[in-house]
């Protein structure tokens, strides 16, 4: 849903983490008052690396929804830290679409972050589309593959329970925040967040880089590793002015390998940092400590290169190699399947022992957090890339074969249409090739004070028992793509009226499909919710489309036929 939907304990619960940031900032100011505000050092870049290196953060919220700045401040935070790129991911919406592209020298790329049964998924790489994404996190993970977008799960290790995420083993290509800024910031323990803000005027970026520290995330990464490929990324979570957006935008940061250098063209451009970050061709680097520009993580056999990203057949000559950082001290870890395997100093070289994932972390000495993260080499044979390609599939429900229809529109019809004030649908049976299919014209108002929920519905309200049968399977096509509720009403004397509302989202496009909503995929919202869908004991089948499917103002047409049961 786009309707951006925050607790009370949850607000209060950041006000108060600001109002300690902010009362932490103030001792500092008035302690440091007399000493220069920031490092030369610490404020100023590198020069970029010439070649084809593009710096930038990702999961950064605005004023369209809970951040502070607007998009035009974010864009000048983002200049001031001088990055490349900065990739905009407000909370269940695209408003801010219409910026996206190049501000002077600067990529403003705009994704959204999506609240999922799962946790939140971060989406990039796509317009608005004409149907809001639903709650579960396979649908979503599959609208995201469909719009020719990338996933990537947010701070999946977080403090919060409701903000972690829950299903590790799900499918899908998606990839992950290894670093989060929100989540560092919650778990760097109440005297360390004091002491390292006591020294945030001083040294800002510094102050912060403090409280980081290894992530729990790379546990959940290096076993997501196991089984398929997964990229990693590091996620500002920029929310508050203070910490300020630009120091934020200091501390880590996603370095992108690219093919080429930018363009200056904000659509291609935008394209390619996507599909890099999406494939794993880029590192994390903590330039709050030092410049990580130049670091290169790379597998070399016979005058070939396979870098970050890259799948690789195993042979006794592949050699790892990684570089370019100017610190001569820096600790380089080569890990393969998550335990390190090979350490050296300023620099590695060392064979691949075999198949399997590598990845290097580099420390520096004084720092518990990894200074550089990079993304994996992988040395598969082809046999084995190709299962792990397999495991990145969303696969759809199996075809069922119909047991018993409901209706199949060839005698009028058992479902009669419903909508608010402010809608309308109409339903008329349409004869076609010896069979029938109903064919649904549909407008959803707006949602107003008067008109708070706009909906429009087929409903067959009868009882019926259809404990024989594991599910509904209906055929249908539309004229454009839609999202909508297939929705089981079973009695519970705790919900209004008596009946629970149990309901899946399905998707709808042109062509005629077959499509099948298992009872157990079926979910309920109500508070006083029984536990379970009965469906021996329903009270209605309804089809619905509303504010929570598509976009208010939507209008179009669906064809509905062979809504039957099936059995596995």
């Amino acid at each position: 849903m786009h309707a951006i939907r925050m607790s009370v304990k949850r607000l209060r619960t950041r006000a108060s983490f600001v109002a300690a940031l902010a009362a932490a900032a103030g001792i500092g100011a008035w302690a440091l008052a007399a000493r220069p505000s920031d490092a030369p050092a610490d404020r100023a870049a590198a020069t970029r690396r010439p070649g084809a290196e593009a710096v930038g953060v990702v999961h950064v919220h605005t004023t369209h929804s809970d951040g502070a700045l607007d998009v035009d401040g974010v864009a000048a935070s983002a200049r001031a830290a001088d990055l490349d790129f900065v990739v905009v991911t407000d909370h269940n919406t695209l408003d801010a679409k219409p910026a996206e592209g190049y501000a002077g020298d600067l990529l403003l790329i705009v994704g959204t972050e999506i609240s999922t049964d799962a946790g939140h998924l971060l989406g990039l790489g796509f317009d608005e589309p004409s149907y809001r994404f639903p709650h579960d996190a396979r649908d979503v993970l599959r609208d995201v593959a469909d719009l020719g977008g990338a996933a990537f799960v947010a701070h999946p290790t977080h403090p919060k329970e409701d903000l972690q995420w829950t299903d590790a083993s799900i499918s899908g290509k998606w990839g992950i925040e290894l670093l989060n800024g929100d989540t560092q910031l919650r778990t760097a323990g109440r005297l360390n967040t004091l002491y390292n803000m006591l020294l945030y005027p001083l040294r800002r970026e510094r102050a912060l880089a403090r409280l980081i520290t290894k992530p729990d995330a790379l546990e959940l990464w290096d076993d997501l590793l196991s089984r398929r490929h997964a990229a990693g990324i590091a996620g500002a979570d920029a929310h508050l002015r203070l910490p300020s957006y630009e120091s934020v935008f200091r501390v880590a940061r996603n370095h992108v390998v690219l093919d080429s250098p930018l363009t200056g063209d904000g659509k291609r451009d935008a394209a390619a940092i996507v599909e890099a970050l999406s494939r794993g061709r880029a590192f994390i680097g903590l330039d709050a400590v030092a410049d990580t520009n130049g670091f290169f993580f790379v597998a070399e056999r016979g005058g070939r290169t396979w870098t970050m990203g890259d799948t690789t057949p195993p042979h006794p000559a592949l050699t790892l190699r990684a570089g370019g950082v100017t610190d001569a001290r820096a600790v380089f870890n080569l890990l393969k399947d998550g335990k390190v395997t090979s350490t050296a100093v300023g620099a590695l070289d060392a064979p691949a022992s075999g198949g399997g994932v590598y990845r290097v972390e580099v420390t520096r000495p004084g720092w518990p957090a990894p200074w550089i993260l990079s993304n994996p080499i992988y040395v598969f044979d082809e046999a084995e890339h190709a299962r792990r390609r397999q495991r990145l599939t969303i696969s759809p429900p199996p075809p069922a074969a119909v047991a018993a229809y409901l209706d199949r529109f060839e005698n009028g019809s058992v479902f009669s249409t419903a909508s608010d004030p402010a809608s309308s649908i109409s339903m008329e049976i349409e004869h076609r090739d010896g069979g029938a299919a109903a064919r649904i014209a549909f407008r959803l108002g707006a949602r107003t004070p008067a008109a708070p929920d706009p909906h429009v519905a087929l409903t067959s309200i009868a009882a019926r028992d259809l404990s024989a049968y594991d599910g509904i399977a209906l055929k249908m096509k539309a004229d454009g793509t839609y999202r909508l509720w297939v929705q089981v009403r079973d009695r519970n004397p705790r919900s209004p009226e008596g009946l629970e509302w149990w309901s899946a989202s399905l998707k709808v496009s042109a062509g005629w499909r077959r499509l099948t909503v298992p009872f157990d995929r079926l979910r309920s919202r109500d508070p006083g919710t029984d536990g379970r869908l009965d469906p021996g004991d329903v009270g209605a089948v309804m089809l619905i489309v509303d504010a929570d499917s598509v976009p208010a103002g939507t209008e179009g047409t669906l064809w509905l036929d062979d809504v039957g049961l099936y059995r596995q």
